[in-house]
């Protein structure tokens, strides 16, 4: 279920923004190139743990009977055990529109305003450069239809995905760098 959900948030708004004319080609396969691997890893997980639980062999059922209720008191394997059941831990890195790891963003800064509504959200840390701060105001105003400006109390930049992952973190300390970096981001996903 929470693949089909995960599937779900990561095509709906791109499918949003190709009708509006505010994604590219590129923007429309890379949710192929980012669910494919989760959704592989399900049933290859799947299928091990299919045999695993319904192995014929003594031995195999004695060690599973004994292994399994002694590594799940573990608290590391508890948490990977859910990071990967809710698959909260995913990350797109090495999709052709995420610029670093892609992870999952958790903030109080996603709440508010209009909600995320099929926008990227451009989350500036609240001790910036005065520079740096014009500079996220005019790519805002570049990218009006697509892209808010929020402000964090994260140092450095964010560019925020509209399902809530990282398409772009920058934490240089040269602002119009980091700048650059979310509009190069946004270049490659929007026509």
């Amino acid at each position: 279920m929470n693949t089909g959900l995960h599937d779900v948030w990561n095509l709906v708004w791109k499918l949003d923004l190709v009708p509006r004319g505010q994604g590219s080609e590129q923007f429309l396969e890379s949710y192929t190139v980012e669910r494919r691997p989760v959704i592989k890893h399900v049933i290859d997980m799947t299928h091990f743990m299919s045999k695993a639980m319904a192995t014929p062999s003594k031995l195999a059922q004695a060690v599973r009977d004994t292994i399994i209720p002694l590594v799940s008191r573990v608290a590391p394997f508890q948490h990977g055990m859910v990071q990967r059941l809710s698959q909260l831990g995913i990350a797109y890195t090495g999709s052709p529109i995420v610029e670093g790891a892609g992870k999952r963003y958790f903030d109080d800064s996603l709440r508010g305003g209009n909600g995320i509504c099929s926008r990227f959200l451009l989350l500036v840390g609240h001790d910036s450069e005065p520079s740096t701060i014009e500079a996220a105001k005019q790519l805002c105003r570049s990218f009006s239809d697509i892209v808010e400006l929020r402000w964090a109390q994260d140092h450095g930049i964010n560019l925020i995905r509209p399902h809530s992952y990282v398409a772009c973190e920058a934490h240089e300390r040269d602002g119009a760098s980091a700048i650059a970096s979310v509009r190069s981001v946004l270049e490659r996903q929007v026509a």
